[in-house]
């Protein structure tokens, strides 16, 4: 079985992302977004492979879109390890420094 591991600066985006749109756009469309990024997530425990490689990030990893978010991820046997959850606007190379 796969497991989903989410790292400590992908909780924390979790965290600000859901913030800032109980701030911006109220608690029910927060709820919404928060639920569709956590399901976005869960289908890669059925499709690991799903997303493609980040052409601006070394060594590379994985990413899926989510709306205006994408989804960085790592495969490591049996583990999906969610790095950073980021909007599509951020300088990827800056904030998924390894």
């Amino acid at each position: 079985m796969i497991e989903l591991v989410f790292s400590r600066e992908a909780g924390a985006d979790l965290f600000d992302i859901y913030a800032f749109s109980v701030e911006r756009f109220g608690i029910a469309a927060a709820d919404q977004y928060h639920d569709g990024l956590e399901e976005a997530c869960e289908r890669l425990l059925h499709f690991p492979e799903m997303g493609s490689l980040h052409p601006a990030v070394s060594p590379p990893v994985r990413y899926l879109v989510f709306r205006r978010h994408h989804i960085f991820y790592d495969v490591s046997g049996d583990t999906v390890t969610v790095l950073r959850i980021l909007h599509h606007a951020m300088n990827v190379a800056r904030h998924l420094r390894q």
